[in-house]
């Protein structure tokens, strides 16, 4: 759900008083099952927020409001909203109007300040009858599958972890995400879905239902997160843990990653129980065992491409971890706050280096599960798929490019689907 390109905007608002609500900014995201306007504040606004017809649109009224100097307001909404205007029914009044291109149900609710978020003013737009848009294809899953959910964190209005250069979380991660579902998906042995496919954000809650919801095999959430120390780095897994995180990096990452939803902008009345009642001891010892298996294999992989920041499997409180009754992982691929690393995540051959050895410890993991099908293809032989090109291959396998041609006598560069490589020994 990528932001768009805001542009400022000469609104008519009402007169300025001194202890008028200011509007200090606002950001537009379009989501498969939503459209979210944010309206960044001074302070707590009382509002109102209605729709008409003939022509559609939603009307938000800000009392005691007004546009503050400094802000931007999308000129073209895009998605369902053809554009925004202001204007002020009445003195002390600020109105904004969304035109929309059909009818939408609307919701909205106030947002306390948090971290470094101030009053927010947060308006969803959905679809009126039931959603036609789901996150995944149908076709992306046949019931015999084994299904592999994908979480990139963050996104939308959490940005993640942002490094010094101004790389966010959630655009590596998501990067990484796709790489690993394509990667996957043309293996055809395993099949991917992505908790989000663009950049809006997913609740925790919601991310954990659409594991479950799909009967998933397995949960794999991609991280990249932030440390107090700008010299920690490497790679490093996590898994549940019912009694403490076995280190102080994991307790503080945990109460960070937990706390997610309060910039991804969840309604606390939209939050609901826990989804699932409290598992089994013998079921919830097997996920451990499992999901630990699986780190095991995936921390192998990832130490023959980078360092690792632990050498260990480690356990933490991750919200995202607890009620789905399947092996699941967090994989930290490095650290946004070191400066080496976060100019290394940003870069695509990195980053389809990082899908390639999650892959090939999700498929080690794999040819252990009783669960998952047979290998149906070669490890020592290589299918050009559909975009491949020599380096991204290489990048993927972990080789170099000199040594894939080598091997391969290839005088060029130039490939063609369905083109079988011999893979060397790395």
């Amino acid at each position: 759900m990528p932001g768009l390109g805001f542009i400022g905007l000469l609104l008519c608002a009402p007169a300025a008083h001194a202890n008028d609500i200011e509007v200090i900014g606002s950001r537009l995201w379009h989501g498969p099952d939503r459209t979210r306007l944010v309206l960044e504040l001074s302070g707590p606004v009382e509002y109102k927020v209605f729709s008409l017809e003939d022509p559609d649109r939603v009307v938000i009224d800000l009392k005691q409001s007004r546009l503050g100097g400094t802000a931007l307001m999308p000129l073209e909404g895009g998605g369902p909203i053809k554009k925004v205007r202001s204007g002020s029914p009445a003195t002390g009044v600020l109105r904004l109007v969304l035109d929309l291109i059909q009818p939408r149900n609307h919701r909205a609710f106030l947002l306390s300040p948090s971290a470094s978020y101030p009053y927010r003013l947060v308006i969803d737009l959905t679809e009126t009858g039931p959603s036609a848009t789901e996150f995944v294809e149908a076709s992306d899953i046949r019931e015999q599958d084994y299904l592999v959910v994908i979480d990139p964190g963050h996104g939308g209005e959490d940005p993640g972890a942002v490094g010094a250069n101004g790389s966010y979380e959630k655009k590596v991660v998501l990067e990484i995400a796709r790489r690993l579902k394509r990667i996957i998906n043309w293996d055809s042995r395993m099949r991917a879905v992505l908790t989000r496919t663009s950049d809006y954000y997913v609740s925790l809650r919601r991310r954990v239902a659409f594991a479950m919801d799909r009967e998933a095999d397995v949960f794999i959430s991609i991280h990249a997160d932030a440390a107090k120390r700008r010299s920690a780095q490497g790679s490093s897994v996590y898994i549940l843990s019912t009694d403490g995180a076995t280190s102080e990096l994991g307790k503080w990452l945990a109460r960070r990653e937990n706390a997610a939803d309060l910039a991804g902008g969840v309604d606390i009345g939209e939050q609901e129980p826990i989804l699932q009642k409290t598992l089994l001891d013998m079921g919830l010892d097997w996920k451990i065992k499992e999901s630990r298996e699986l780190g095991v294999h995936l921390l192998e992989a990832l130490s023959k491409v980078g360092p690792l920041h632990s050498p260990n499997v480690e356990r933490a409180g991750f919200a995202v971890l607890k009620s789905v009754d399947i092996p699941a992982v967090l994989v930290e691929a490095g650290f946004m706050t070191n400066p080496a690393e976060e100019l290394a995540l940003a870069q695509p051959l990195v980053q389809e280096r990082i899908a390639g050895v999650i892959f090939r410890g999700l498929s080690a993991y794999c040819d252990l599960d009783p669960r998952c099908p047979e290998a149906v293809r070669n490890p020592d032989v290589y299918v050009v798929a559909p975009g491949d090109s020599l380096i991204l291959i290489a990048a993927r396998l972990g080789l170099a490019v000199g040594d894939l041609k080598r091997v391969n006598r290839l005088t060029t560069e130039a490939l063609e689907i369905g083109q079988k490589l011999k893979v060397p020994a790395p």
